[in-house]
């Protein structure tokens, strides 16, 4: 990961190579004649106007080599009002202006997700965060819109989306939302709930606004602690989605990272020569403890890329080329609800899994059970556990044991664990599934259920 030839000693360098390497280093790259404005990390300096327009190339080769994008695209871009959000924004307004060679011709729709619910902040901080969002939209000249966070709770998914510029938007499910990231046990579960949450919401604004793609702002930096983190969470198998430029995992909607080859370091120096505002400041200190396995991968990410310049790109490009082998996705019933990622959490024709290894010893470490005498009232649930790991229908006939199917129409938890994969299990592992889990995941996985079950009823039907 980390290469020798980012090593560089000053104490073995001569006073001849140094002042040799002083009047290279001053020169802009690309155009040899300005002196560089802009160092980046294990590169060459650039004057200004060569960085731009470096810059700039860079943001629309990500959006032409991939060929996704048509002239009568919608697109729905995510704005939080942070930097990175912020520098998209700009650079797609520079994309479209009369100026520009092979203007960028999609329709634009910005999103605001309002998670200012989740902080308990006072009404005149959120009134103040709003009115710098709806400025900066309507500079913009976008179409802008605003939703709250918590209106991924509501039912139906029908979801209340204003107009940017309206002050009053639907917090109704605020104190719910607040109820149910206080039942999470830690941080790191909050945070990696939150993220698919914010994703599910997107997905469904962008289906409200009649969006076919989604942009998001994520860099490589970003990426890349992401890829460290979910390798630390159990999402392996989904690294190749989280890195590559399209996730097209659903049929109608595809989430694209068109900044996805910019550093942190080319977006600072990028809204700084453009003077692009941010709303909100990431808080990021490498420095403090880490609450959280998201903070602590982001924390090392950032360390490794101030030593070693190739740390990032090696990560998340080695994360882009790997796939999972026998996940394929089949059915609708073989994905979760939460990340809709495909079920890693089940073992087919009682093949030797790591995930089934953990599960058993888990069973083993929290149970006491004796290996000579079972009795069927005391130990029928651990064996209708270690049953369902192997995919085989059968327990000890006791009808206390609770792994009798249920009618359709009803959920219980047993059935819920069965349709998260086995990262997404580990968010509610130490909290009551069936009330902190939110309302409309219980009707995707109570709807899941259904399906299973006919599924089974007419099997012998079906040709």
């Amino acid at each position: 990961m980390c290469s020798l030839n980012d090593y560089r000693c000053d104490d073995e360098i001569s006073v001849n190579d140094k002042n040799t390497l002083t009047k290279e280093t001053t020169l802009c790259r690309k155009c040899r004649c300005e002196n560089a404005d802009v160092l980046l990390i294990g590169q060459s300096g650039y004057c200004k106007k060569c960085f731009l327009i470096a810059a700039n190339h860079k943001f629309r080769a990500n959006l032409g080599k991939s060929k996704l994008i048509r002239r009568d695209d919608s697109m729905l871009v995510d704005f939080s009002g942070e930097l990175n959000s912020s520098v998209l924004l700009h650079l797609i307004k520079a994309g479209m202006s009369e100026s520009a060679h092979k203007k960028l011709m999609f329709k634009t729709t910005i999103l605001y997700i309002d998670d200012s619910g989740i902080v308990e902040n006072t009404n005149e901080e959120k009134d103040t965060e709003r009115q710098k969002v709806a400025k900066e939209v309507n500079n913009s000249g976008f179409d802008g819109y605003i939703v709250s966070l918590s209106q991924v709770l509501n039912k139906n998914d029908n979801l209340d989306i204003k107009r940017i510029d309206n002050r009053e938007i639907n917090n109704e499910n605020d104190d719910q939302f607040r109820s149910i990231l206080a039942n999470l046990s830690d941080n790191t579960s909050r945070i990696d709930l939150l993220n698919y949450l914010r994703r599910r919401l997107l997905l469904l604004a962008a289906r409200r606004l009649n969006c076919n793609k989604i942009l998001v702002a994520d860099s490589s930096t970003d990426i890349a602690a992401k890829v460290i983190g979910d390798v630390c969470l159990g999402r392996g198998a989904q690294l190749s989605t989280l890195s590559q430029f399209c996730d097209a995992r659903y049929a109608d909607i595809k989430i694209l990272k068109p900044m996805r080859d910019f550093t942190q370091q080319e977006l600072v120096h990028y809204a700084k020569y453009h003077e692009v505002n941010c709303v909100k400041i990431r808080k990021s200190d490498v420095t403090a403890p880490a609450t959280s396995i998201q903070t602590l991968a982001h924390n090392f990410t950032m360390n490794l890329e101030s030593q070693f310049s190739s740390t990032v790109s090696t990560v998340f490009r080695t994360a882009e080329k790997l796939s999972a082998r026998n996940l394929e996705r089949q059915d609708e019933e073989d994905y979760c609800v939460l990340c809709d990622g495909v079920l890693d959490s089940t073992s087919a024709n009682d093949r030797v899994s790591a995930v089934r290894a953990i599960e058993v010893s888990r069973l083993v470490s929290t149970k006491c059970v004796n290996t000579q005498t079972f009795d069927n009232k005391k130990n029928g649930e651990i064996n209708c556990a270690i049953s369902r790991l192997s995919n085989v229908a059968r327990c000890n006939d006791d009808n206390e044991c609770g792994c009798k199917d249920n009618k359709r129409g009803q959920i219980t938890a047993e059935n819920v664990w069965d349709c998260l994969c086995y990262s997404c299990k580990l968010i509610f592992r130490r909290s009551d599934i069936l009330h902190t889990l939110p309302a409309p995941l219980l009707t995707a996985a109570q709807r899941k259920l259904s399906l299973k079950k006919m599924r089974e009823e007419i099997n012998d039907f079906l040709l």
